[in-house]
């Protein structure tokens, strides 16, 4: 039987890399409009190019644990020893529309007047030249 294996992510400043261990099927489920869709990727390494390969071998509107029960049936088949796992949470909670449901996002501060100190400009110093 497979091992299950929580999504393993790098973060390098806003980038975030997926760090699967090879061959592995990855389970993900989120949810739209309260339904669950759910896709299983098969990932595995090229012995002759040594490229990380990726291939979706199912995508359903099923539950996280129809999803998960696929995959453990079919890792064998595959030679897969680990399942990585992700499930999103419900987009609603408690009744609030979906885009509430995501958090609220904070306003940046706003600016003060004056905040930053302008510059006084520089004296000009020398002879000024009439126009012609």
């Amino acid at each position: 039987m497979a091992t299950l294996v929580p999504w393993t992510t790098f973060e390098i400043g806003d980038l975030e890399i997926f760090a699967p261990t090879l061959p592995c099927l990855v389970a993900h489920t989120w949810y739209m409009d309260g339904e669950p869709n759910s896709t299983v990727t098969y990932f595995w390494l090229d012995e002759a190019t040594g490229l990380v390969n990726h291939e979706l071998v199912f995508a359903e509107p099923v539950s996280f644990e129809a999803a998960l029960a696929w995959a453990q049936e079919h890792a064998p088949t595959r030679g897969v020893e680990r399942i990585h796992v992700k499930h999103g949470p419900p987009a609603r909670k408690h009744g609030l529309p979906a885009a509430a449901a995501q958090g609220r996002k904070k306003k940046a501060a706003p600016a003060k007047k004056g905040a930053r100190k302008k510059a006084a400009k520089a004296k000009k110093r020398g002879r000024r030249l009439s126009a012609r």
